[in-house]
This record gives C-alpha cells, structure tokens and sequence, in this order.
C-alpha cells in the first residue's frame, strides 16, 4: 500500500513525492492534474512544475552519460541487484499497479 513499508517515503499525507537526485522531492506548487482511471473512475493528483520536470530531465540526461560510460560487467551487476529489490518487494509493487491500473491479478 502506498505511503506504508517501501512506499513510506513516497506518500506524505495526501501528497504525492517526486524522484529526483537521489532524494524523494515534495511537490513545490500544489496543483491537481485530473484524469480518468481504466475503469472510467475520475480521480487527481498533483503535477510538478514545468521547472521541476526540467530539473528531473537534465538530471537523467546527465545521469544517462555517466551509464554509457560504465563498463557492461558493472551494468549487468547493477541491473541484477535491481531485479532483486523488485522480487524482494513485488507484493507492495503489484499492489501499487493494480491500483494504478484499476484492475485485479
């Protein structure tokens, strides 16, 4: 469930975080960006501002230059270790999704 166990840093109240820099961001402008769900449920959630997507694009930018450059052993580790913190959490990301896309396993 989001805002308890691995999501705990994610959800701050009824507000949503942002990924950026290696930290979890609090939206800086609170505005609700309403959309339709899969099962036709109408529903909001803050959207960031236009300078703090720019801020997360050019970081990823960055950051994709600096994975180019590292060696494919090193990438393949890395990728491995990911994979393993997702099995170790699917319950918690399955949970997540199937909310997100209004459906049932």
């Amino acid at each position: 469930m989001a805002g308890t166990g691995v999501f705990s840093e994610i959800l701050d109240g009824d507000a949503y975080k942002y990924y950026c820099d290696g930290e979890w961001e609090e939206v800086f402008f609170w505005q609700n960006c309403c959309y339709c769900q899969p099962n036709y449920k109408k529903d909001s959630v803050q959207a960031c501002t236009q300078e703090e997507v720019n801020k997360v694009m050019e970081l990823a930018k960055s950051a994709q230059k600096t994975w180019a450059k590292t060696r494919y052993g090193e990438r393949a580790e890395l990728l491995h270790k990911a994979a393993a913190i997702l099995k170790e959490h699917k319950a918690p990301i399955a949970e997540c999704l199937i909310k997100e896309i209004a459906k049932t396993i």
